[in-house]
């Protein structure tokens, strides 16, 4: 089963995306910015990121951490913030494309991994 690490620090949007995954994908949660490095660092077989821009708080402060991922991540980063102007900020930073719905973030998860 392919793995997927989620950066996002609202801890209920990763019990649904769990709940709607469950079976399909395994979800490697992260909820601040170590957690998501720690993560990425114990789980070298991940096929994709989903990064929120904000986590935690209200101002964009994982744009760095997309940076630090590119310089050994190949696979798809895709930014999952509500604000197109923080997506574009992640964009910049390294990721290949956006998704701006995190209720539906189940769907584009199992496009991105061809599912």
């Amino acid at each position: 089963m392919k793995k997927v690490l989620i950066v996002e620090d609202e801890e209920y949007l990763h019990r649904k995306w769990r709940r709607e995954l469950d079976n399909k994908v395994i979800l490697i949660s992260a909820h601040s910015i170590k957690e998501a490095e720690e993560q990425f660092a114990s789980n070298p077989d991940i096929t994709a990121i989903f990064m929120d821009a904000c986590v935690p708080g209200d101002e964009p402060t994982t744009p760095p951490l997309v940076r630090k991922f590119r310089e050994t991540f190949t696979g798809p980063i895709i930014a999952i913030s509500s604000s197109p102007e923080y997506r574009a900020e992640l964009i910049s930073a390294g990721c290949d494309c956006e998704w701006g719905d995190k209720n539906t973030l189940p769907k584009k998860i199992l496009e991105v991994l061809g599912l």
